[in-house]
């Protein structure tokens, strides 16, 4: 009987990781959170425009990553929302420095981009 219940654990916490997004979407005004939750984007909004997008880096050097949303400004991404609650960025989110992290943020989960091979 344990097996059962056991079984049933795990195939619920598997179509958890399946369907519903790693991160939630935040919609905030104003000034982030003093400490920004790990499985959170935060979209800040400033008179009724959507400005930036911040986070904590996925790859755990816990650098807040800020995206521009402003179209007039460069770099800028994209920002959608999808019925779910999730929300997707494009283009990718590269860090140029430090971790160097490459990934894309699509439907509230990290797709990780193959490292370039640098000689």
């Amino acid at each position: 009987m344990k097996w059962i219940f056991r079984f049933l654990t795990q195939f619920d916490a598997w179509l958890r990781k399946l369907f519903l997004p790693d991160y939630r979407a935040h919609f905030i005004k104003g000034d982030l959170p003093t400490r920004p939750d790990r499985k959170a984007i935060y979209i800040v909004k400033e008179d009724g425009f959507l400005e930036y997008a911040a986070m904590l880096c996925p790859c755990g050097c816990n650098r807040i990553l800020y995206m521009n949303l402003i179209p007039d400004e460069y770099p800028c991404w994209h920002l959608t929302e999808h019925p779910n609650g999730s929300v997707s960025l494009h283009p990718s989110i590269w860090r140029k420095k430090d971790c160097q992290s490459h990934f894309w943020f699509r439907e509230g989960k990290i797709h990780w981009c193959r490292s370039l091979q640098r000689n």
